[in-house]
């Protein structure tokens, strides 16, 4: 999909991850069409030759597909649910916010009564991945339009899951990110046993890399604690959020997630003075002491 072709991607929201995504598209030659609540986060993609619209209404109007990527599923449909009876019929919501599952399927309901074509599809990966195209594509939505959603996916992603019915996405996509900040957490904890043991912490970053029980994204987070500077690829905050969303999950099914609640102690506690820094600051952090009684 390509400016050459007449592809036009419509974006609402360009924070981290909306930027990151914009710019991949135009390195793909997708003509972008880019708004934001706040003005000046958008004008630097005017730059790289993105259309800056003055309004959300521009977006939908002059688009054949629209990305959302804002912080909650309230913000998207503040943004959104005012446009949705003068939505063009052939145009389609990508849906690629990390909202949580009940909110998804609301999302879902608020189009469907618009005769609205949404595909709820997270992602998967950083600001970096982003950039770079790597992201994975959690999409799910009807079989019959994913013709027009493959060519944006294929410009944002190296691969695209398909997980069913419009907000399912959403649900691995919470799983995904349970295990993905519990790990961070986890490594972060790591590191602090070995200095208590007097074994030096290069030995276990040595360990993981290369060997079965490594992955990229947790070697780049343990690089990001030993040097002590967290470029926000997942801010905390936004790592709080989803943990939040997961906990509604748990409650709303009667059960007790015992690791969720020792992990979201963390990431709180963390919050205070890391709140935009990514994820891995959890690893400034102080182990709690404890005396014996």
């Amino acid at each position: 999909m390509s400016g050459a072709t007449g592809g036009r991607v419509g974006l609402l929201g360009t924070g981290l991850m909306g930027t990151a995504m914009a710019h991949r598209l135009l390195d793909q030659g997708v003509t972008v069409v880019a708004w934001d609540r706040e003005r000046d986060h958008v004008q630097p993609l005017a730059a790289r030759g993105a259309e800056v619209a003055s309004a959300a209404a521009e977006v939908v109007s002059s688009a054949e597909s629209v990305i959302t990527m804002l912080p909650t599923a309230d913000v998207v449909l503040a943004v959104v649910e005012p446009l949705l009876n003068e939505w063009p019929q052939e145009t389609i919501w990508l849906q690629m916010s990390s909202v949580g599952a009940a909110e998804a399927d609301r999302l879902v309901e608020v189009a469907a009564a618009h005769g609205v074509t949404l595909f709820d599809a997270p992602v998967s990966g950083s600001t970096h991945p982003a950039e770079e195209g790597h992201l994975t594509i959690l999409a799910s939505g009807p079989d019959s339009a994913r013709g027009q959603a493959q060519p944006v996916f294929a410009a944002l992603g190296s691969r695209v899951q398909w997980v069913g019915q419009a907000g399912m996405g959403s649900r691995l996509k919470l799983a995904a990110n349970h295990w993905m900040i519990a790990m961070v957490a986890a490594l972060a904890e790591t590191m602090h046993l070995c200095r208590l043991m007097g074994l030096e912490e290069q030995q276990f970053v040595t360990l993981l890399d290369g060997g079965p029980l490594g992955s990229s994204y947790g070697l780049e987070k343990l690089g990001e604690m030993q040097r002590h500077e967290y470029p926000a690829g997942f801010p905390v905050r936004l790592a709080l959020k989803d943990l939040k969303l997961v906990r509604e999950v748990a409650k709303g099914s009667g059960v007790e997630l015992p690791l969720l609640d020792a992990v979201l102690e963390r990431i709180g506690d963390v919050e205070n003075r890391h709140a935009n820094d990514d994820l891995a600051a959890v690893y400034e952090l102080k182990l709690p002491s404890h005396t014996k009684r």
